[in-house]
């Protein structure tokens, strides 16, 4: 990967700032009664996170970034909600008896009703309040300072890409939350900046998915066992959530090592 020059930065910059321009956006569309919450709510989230990575590619990770991080955290129940629905419906379970199917599937698609409400206008105002202050920090940079930021920004990124990497053989939980975030802190940095000598290589988009898929398990499994459908009620459920979070972690730690050697093989890295 090679060394950005200061057009290059600059470039990401205005990108960046565009970026939040849209996220501004999206947050000002929650108020609106003719959308969709959860598809908005969605968008909304999905932009913050390339943000945050977008935000550590310029080392604006302790300031910026956690004004984005706030905002998400803040939004989080909707989607949450939707998420775990869609979840459940890609695992396909059914008890033999349909009890537990048919009760946990109700609570899911209630709990969807209930996020669907609208965040008040104070709650907006807020969450803009926060993008502002994370453009303004980047606007605040010295242009002379761009591209030796974005330089050392893009090898922390990818030296913490590959530490994470390195540590989700050993199977932890924590482990590939952890490489899930670096992951995607990685390709939202990359996707600020301009020319194909910084593109991401598609496995890595690939390999993101797996990990979320095996997140999204991850969440929805806290959440049965935290409203009692336990292994002790519904072990067949369990065995269905283990195998297929074993076999997406088994394709993950399988992909992380070949995803890691190409990346580092690209000129500049």
């Amino acid at each position: 990967m090679s060394s950005p020059s200061a057009e290059e930065a600059k470039f990401a910059r205005q990108q960046l700032m565009a970026g939040c321009d849209t996220m501004e956006h999206f947050l000002h569309g929650l108020l609106d009664s003719k959308g969709r919450v959860a598809e908005e709510v969605h968008a909304c989230r999905k932009l913050g996170k390339s943000l945050r990575g977008g935000f550590s590619l310029f080392r604006l990770g302790e300031s910026s970034a956690k004004e984005i991080q706030a905002v998400g955290r803040l939004l989080s129940s909707p989607r949450d909600a939707v998420s775990r629905l869609n979840t459940w419906h890609k695992l396909g379970w059914n008890d033999d008896d349909d009890s537990a199917a048919a009760a946990i599937g109700a609570l899911l698609v209630q709990q969807t009703h209930s996020a669907a409400r609208r965040p008040p206008p104070e709650t907006i105002a807020w969450c803009v309040e926060r993008v502002a202050a994370a453009r303004k920090n980047l606007q605040n940079l010295s242009e002379d300072s761009l591209a030796e930021r974005v330089e050392v920004g893009l090898k922390k990124l990818r030296k913490q890409l590959g530490k994470r990497f390195g540590k989700i053989e050993r199977a932890g939980e924590e482990d590939f939350h952890n490489a899930r975030k670096a992951l995607k802190a990685y390709l939202g940095a990359l996707g600020f900046m301009p020319n194909e000598s910084f593109s991401s290589d598609p496995e890595m988009t690939e390999l993101a998915d797996v990990l979320g898929d095996e997140n999204d398990l991850g969440t929805l499994s806290a959440w049965l066992e935290a409203r009692g459908f336990t292994e002790h009620f519904v072990p067949g459920l369990w065995e269905k959530l283990t195998k297929s979070r074993g076999k997406l972690r088994k394709e993950a730690i399988n992909d992380a090592g070949r995803v890691i050697s190409t990346d580092e093989q690209r000129p500049g890295s």
